[in-house]
């Protein structure tokens, strides 16, 4: 990745503005006990099945995180509803075009998660989004659950070349499905594979055949309160923590393996960008330290035993880093959560100041070259953390190519630098009400 682009990512995410929505909003979580229990449910706005659930009796008291198989059902008052539910979920099914199969393959698992729920009735809609996929899936009491998947797949021409083809034979599927409903099994010839089409299309089923005719009842009008409200969120604040290097001189020359050998603080602004579901985030970071180095000048010529003398410049300087990378977030109890980070970085020095010569002094002295800091190897710098509320522990580690001629410092390494730093949030959390 170049250094341009580096830092065009890097602002964007340090800038991208913030978008506003609640969290926390009322409704309920039905035990696997049987308990149903009554207050608030934090809103990921979740695409995927939700992996796991934090509910609290009320705003001031402390939240509870529930795993999906802790659970038989979770709503929304007038909003969302998940059931927890075996389901048969075709693992083939797939529209991303890079990862399309050759041939319309089928891989059905049957699969234990929370699923939407977009009309419960004699017959039920659930909805369930996978990577690449959205499979929707009707269940009736005392019958197979009949699973539709929109997915393409690769098919081989006459003269060899691949195409691609539609292999959602959605209505062959529901017209044989409620073969004995004939107004469930016409309206199937045209159906468009959209949630609301094919609420319509089970719904009539319930109120035409079902074995009361009375109507499901439909999740799928939401009131605008619970309407998803963003697609991304920023959170952005303070850094501050130390910092320990074990770096080599920038000039190979110099014999000893490390002049930085030292804790040094550092401080800093750090910003992230957050998908909806709250676990990934884009993570960038501006912060600064001191560093000390040396480098070996040109000092002049020894005419009498023909050499060339050097002399050894100490040096100090600010240290700049940018930091950009990515951090998956893994839920704890009471809104605790704890992270992993990786990425790259770039580092920028400046106000470097001598702090010591040997004799005698470079010949050169107002060229002596104190702009360098170890340069990253491949490897991405990896962390680890802790966040509650407004303030993040960390602790990071990141490693940085050899000089030494016989030392390839691509992947492996004698030079480091690990850091422990403390955030705090300014901004105020993107999921709050106002």
């Amino acid at each position: 990745m170049s250094n341009s682009l580096l830092r065009w990512i890097l602002a964007a995410c340090l800038f991208t503005p913030a978008v506003q929505a609640q969290t926390y909003e009322p409704g309920w979580v039905l035990r696997s006990s049987g308990d149903t229990l009554k207050g608030e449910v934090e809103n990921a706005f979740w695409v995927e099945p939700p992996t796991f659930i934090r509910f609290r009796p009320n705003a001031a008291s402390p939240s509870e995180l529930f795993r999906p198989r802790q659970l038989r059902a979770v709503g929304f008052r007038g909003g969302r509803y998940f059931r927890y539910e075996a389901l048969p979920i075709d693992h083939a099914a797939q529209t991303n075009l890079v990862s399309l199969p050759r041939g319309n393959k089928t891989d059905v698992q049957t699969d234990s998660l929370l699923a939407e729920v977009l009309l419960e009735g004699h017959a039920t809609l659930f909805r369930v989004v996978r990577p690449g996929t959205t499979h929707y899936l009707i269940q009736q009491a005392g019958r197979p659950v009949l699973e539709l998947s929109e997915r393409k797949y690769l098919r081989a021409e006459a003269n060899g070349t691949w195409v691609i083809a539609d292999g959602n034979n959605y209505r062959a599927q529901l017209t044989l499905y409620f073969g004995d409903c004939p107004a469930a099994r016409d309206a199937a010839q045209t159906t468009e594979f959209t949630t609301s089409d094919l609420v319509t299309l089970v719904q009539a089923y319930n109120q035409q055949c079902g074995p009361t005719r009375q109507p499901g009842r439909s999740y799928l009008a939401q009131p605008q309160a619970l309407i998803p409200r963003r697609k991304l969120a920023f959170m952005g604040g303070l850094l501050a923590g130390l910092r320990y290097n074990r770096i080599e001189s920038p000039s190979a020359n110099i014999a000893g393996p490390c002049v930085d050998c030292g804790v040094h603080p550092f401080a800093g602004l750090y910003a992230e960008l957050l998908r909806p579901g709250r676990n990934l985030a884009i993570y960038g970071e501006l912060s600064g330290s001191k560093f000390n180095s040396q480098v070996r000048e040109f000092a002049g010529y020894n005419s009498q035993n023909s050499t060339y003398l050097f002399s050894r410049v100490d040096y100090q300087a600010w240290l700049g880093t940018a930091r950009l990378g990515l951090r998956y977030f893994f839920p704890l109890p009471q809104e605790w959560q704890w992270f992993i980070t990786a990425g790259y970085e770039l580092n920028f020095v400046f106000s470097p100041r001598v702090t010591g010569t040997t004799s005698p002094p470079p010949l050169y002295a107002d060229d002596v070259s104190m702009d360098k800091y170890a340069a990253p190897s491949l490897l991405p710098h990896l962390g680890l953390g802790l966040r509650s509320q407004r303030f993040t522990l960390s602790l990071d580690g990141q490693a940085y190519k050899s000089v030494a001629p016989e030392n390839d410092g691509t992947f492996f390494f004698a030079n480091y630098a690990l850091r422990l730093g403390l955030g705090y949030r300014l901004s105020r959390h993107p999921d709050q009400a106002r």
